[in-house]
């Protein structure tokens, strides 16, 4: 059996360039604008090098340019959602990038404050159970001053 060297007129396949040329396009937006921009997507990215919390935190987020980005992304397929550049979609949809730096960064701290309140009740009942032990006048000290019964500016002296 003869090997094809090209694919016929309908089975042409989409190969990670030809994908990321198309999304660029659709977004109206070319590499060289693209290169031209600060790259802000490097310092976003976490420790595994995702942008998943992120975009988690931005979805909470009531900034309008987030929103816009947010839009903006979601018109694009789930291909080209998950491989364009961050900085490709910003600049399509007209926005600073070093305000939407500073937005997701921002998303981001109201995201941590968030589940933060969420562990909240087991942080609390853990203070409670070393307050309780001989040494922890530390954690006793925490509880009186939260319920008011000391004052937040005292200090409390170990012998």
């Amino acid at each position: 059996m003869k090997g094809r060297d090209k694919p016929r007129k309908h089975e042409i396949r989409f190969t990670s360039a030809a994908r990321k040329a198309k999304a660029l396009r659709k977004l109206g937006v070319s590499t060289d604008e693209i290169a031209s921009v600060p790259q802000i997507t490097p310092l976003l990215r976490d420790k595994r090098r995702s942008l998943k919390p992120v975009l988690l935190a931005m979805y909470l987020s009531r900034d309008p340019v987030v929103e816009s980005f947010l839009a903006k992304r979601a018109s694009l397929d789930v291909w080209a959602r998950e491989n364009t550049p961050w900085e490709a979609i910003a600049v399509s949809a007209g926005i600073d990038l070093e305000h939407l730096l500073g937005a997701a960064m921002l998303a981001m701290l109201e995201f941590g404050k968030f589940v933060a309140m969420g562990h909240y009740p087991e942080v609390i009942k853990r203070r409670i159970e070393f307050a309780l032990l001989p040494g922890g006048w530390r954690d006793r000290d925490f509880f009186h001053k939260f319920l008011g019964l000391l004052p937040m500016n005292y200090r409390h002296y170990k012998d």
